[in-house]
């Protein structure tokens, strides 16, 4: 049982100070969005995530500057998932 908590406490340690060397998040910083589109077709799949990303990044105030999209067959059509960067306006 004590090693446990000898283990729990050396975990903790160095969670904490992981915190302390990267420091709090600035604020306008650029974040990590992601969005997703699933639809019989891929260019429809697309236009969905699309739309999907565009409200996520209206939500974060924000516009997006990196975008890739991965789209995969699905047993009811495709699914389109797009992984973007939104930075403040």
């Amino acid at each position: 049982m004590t090693y446990k908590v000898a283990m729990s406490a050396a975990v903790l340690a160095i969670v904490a100070a992981t915190f302390v060397a990267v420091g709090p998040v600035q604020a306008g910083t650029c974040q990590q969005a992601k969005a997703m589109g699933l639809a019989k077709n891929m260019a429809t799949a697309t236009a969905y995530a699309q739309a999907d990303l565009k409200q996520t990044a209206k939500s974060l105030k924000g516009k997006v500057t990196q975008a890739s999209t991965n789209c995969v067959p699905f047993p009811s059509g495709y699914r389109c998932k797009i992984n973007a960067v939104v930075c403040p306006k």
